[in-house]
């Protein structure tokens, strides 16, 4: 018992410096808004240019036979801007993009942007609009969470004394382990040119450690060993606070970076978030009541 204090405190610790996890990968945020291209004026044969990773960046493919080169307003002294050689690709995030997402929408209508380019000689301009779809149902995935975090605490109180709450505990922490895993491999596929292992790094952040420590906590734990509920206190404690500063918001904002649906991310947010605190008291509960034999 007298690590348990050790444990918490690291498994706050270790998230307050953890960057790459305070995100998607790639470093990707859900929104409330999303850019999109309306129309390359005038149209170019060969010139693709596009909203990618729900708007986050745009996305250049030059097939024209010339050089593109994306330029600053008048009199603007933006700097990093792409030249694309022909047959090249090119991202970057637009300052006119993201001007258009800070200025708002109240009625939600679409702002409006311009993007200029020269292709060869050639004066293109890209326009498009910063849209906001309608937000989700909040109220139901905080619910969502609610539950996840009720049905662990709950069963494992009733139960800290019972073979039958240590395996609910076990079961709860394989669980939130899911989720979150499934949660990191959906948002490691959004970002377009980069790897994909690094982007499961980036993704996971300092909750990889609650991977194998839950998956060591639960054995454990349904083996009646005296660590394993520590173990699941850990892994639920550090899966919660650290999905916690970003990617909560996933349950407000209407636009989520993840590959395989917003309301998928925003169950298995709602999982690892409510799912990782049931699991930290029903770990206690079990704490307090100590070992319980295997059979």
């Amino acid at each position: 018992m007298r690590l348990l204090p050790l444990v918490a405190f690291t498994a706050l610790l270790l998230p307050g410096g953890a960057t790459p996890a305070l995100a998607h990968a790639g470093g990707l945020a859900s929104s409330s808004s999303e850019a999109r291209v309306l129309a390359i004026d005038p149209p170019i044969p060969g010139l693709d240019v596009r909203a990618v990773e729900f708007g986050a960046r745009l996305r250049v493919d030059n097939g024209t036979g010339d050089t593109v080169v994306v330029e600053p307003l008048p009199g603007s002294q933006l700097s990093g801007l792409p030249v694309v050689a022909p047959a090249g690709r090119a991202y970057w995030t637009d300052p006119r993009v993201t001007a258009a997402a800070a200025r708002g929408s109240p009625n939600g209508d679409g702002v409006a942007w311009a993007v200029p380019l020269r292709v060869g000689a050639t004066a293109v301009t890209v326009r498009g609009e910063q849209f906001w779809p309608p937000p989700p149902a909040t109220a139901q995935w905080v619910g969502v969470a609610l539950l996840a975090l009720a049905a662990p605490a709950v069963a494992g109180v009733l139960g800290a004394a019972r073979r039958w709450g240590r395996v609910v505990l076990a079961v709860a922490t394989v669980a939130v382990i899911g989720a979150h895993l499934v949660h990191v491999l959906g948002s490691a596929g959004v970002p377009e040119d980069q790897p994909y292992p690094l982007m499961l790094l980036s993704a996971a952040g300092y909750a990889l450690l609650g991977w194998p420590l839950g998956a060591v906590g639960a054995w454990l734990t349904v083996r009646g060993h005296a660590a394993g509920p520590l173990l699941c206190v850990a892994a639920g404690g550090l899966f919660a606070i650290v999905i916690t500063p970003v990617d909560a918001f996933t349950l407000v904002d209407a636009v989520v970076p993840y590959a395989w649906g917003a309301d998928l991310d925003r169950a298995l947010v709602a999982l690892t978030l409510g799912g990782g605190l049931g699991v930290v008291v029903a770990g206690m509960a079990a704490l307090r009541r100590g070992t319980v034999p295997v059979s």
